[in-house]
């Protein structure tokens, strides 16, 4: 506020709280509400993360994202269609999504503006819905079904492209697609396949074994390659078919430049300036080299940009391996 003079401090007050009133007002008319749960399905937590995710989602890639858990809702995909349009939902370019639940049907849709269909195509939406968010609705984590899902819905408008081919499902015939909702089913179980062969005692060797576990959709939480720490983590996690599928194919796609030991730690790095190839951590356990998820959790972490950085103050017995690392201010690498 620009200052004339000397104002009382009761009139500057007023004016404060009027100013305030009229900003919060304005914030209010303008934003429209991006997650809409009617029935308080989501805590105040949960959707305050997917309000701003959907923020985000507008900020960097000019996705109008919407969010509406209801019931008792009828046909779900004309009625997706229907408040798609009464919402004008990304404008006149068609970049809009819309994703409506509703827990009386126990059914899913996420609606697809026409500016998106080339990107995101019915068989990749049915794809995401049956093999990412659905698998979290079932165990009750309707917040983190929705948020794993943008991840990769992100991915697919970055080109990281998380699905080479098509995956026909069942859906619906318009832009999007409609499926169980799957709500409450409860976990399923854990494979208990084992790997294919012996594994070579080296962190390159584990690597390649842990691709392969995730090509062939192996979600066994006790596969040698993994950690104690790694395999008690993996039995509480949600893993989902299109999580595997994703990491397969960064697996596949990202080289190995460097190899880091010290005692019984290792890291793998990537080239340097492949910023969406994470480093892999290793820790020698009964005489054998396994991976460790638990230490990379921690110590990696993910940009908005689809870069990784690292929280050096997590590194713990790994900080070696980046000692000769430059790091920016918020840990990426330069």
């Amino acid at each position: 506020m620009r200052r004339r003079g000397v104002i009382p401090l009761a009139i500057l007050s007023a004016v404060l709280l009027l100013g305030l009133t009229v900003l919060g007002w304005q914030r209010r008319a303008v934003e429209p509400a991006l997650v809409e749960d009617r029935v308080g399905l989501l805590s105040d937590a949960a959707r305050r993360r997917l309000v701003e995710t959907n923020r985000l989602l507008r900020q960097d890639h000019a996705i109008d994202y919407r969010v509406v858990i209801d019931h008792d809702l009828g046909d779900l995909d004309r009625h997706a269609a229907t408040e798609f349009r009464r919402l004008g939902l990304g404008g006149e370019s068609g970049r809009g999504l819309l994703l409506v639940l509703d827990v009386a049907a126990n059914e899913v849709r996420l609606e697809v503006g026409h500016g998106l269909e080339g990107i995101f195509v019915d068989a990749f939406i049915a794809y995401l819905e049956a093999r990412q968010m659905t698998e979290f609705f079932a165990v009750g984590r309707v917040a983190d079904g929705i948020l794993a899902t943008t991840e990769l819905l992100v991915a697919q408008v970055q080109g990281a492209d998380p699905l080479r081919e098509a995956i026909g499902l069942a859906g619906s015939g318009g832009a999007g697609a409609r499926l169980p909702a799957r709500l409450g089913e409860g976990a399923r179980r854990y494979g208990s396949t084992p790997l294919a062969g012996e594994v070579d005692d080296t962190p390159e060797a584990v690597l390649a074994a842990y691709r392969q576990a995730m090509a062939g959709r192996n979600d066994n939480p006790t596969l040698a390659i993994y950690s104690r720490e790694t395999q008690a983590m993996l039995a509480n996690w949600v893993v989902t078919p299109a999580q595997m599928d994703a990491m397969a194919r960064s697996l596949a796609d990202c080289p190995v430049a460097l190899r880091r030991s010290e005692g019984v730690r290792a890291v793998l790095r990537p080239p340097t300036g492949r910023g969406a190839c994470p480093p892999y951590f290793f820790v020698r356990e009964q005489g054998r080299w396994r991976l460790d998820l638990v230490a990379m959790q921690a110590a990696i972490r993910f940009g908005r940009n689809n870069r990784w950085r690292l929280e050096t103050t997590e590194l713990g017995a790994y900080a070696f391996a980046f000692d000769d690392l430059a790091l920016d201010a918020n840990g990426y690498p330069r």
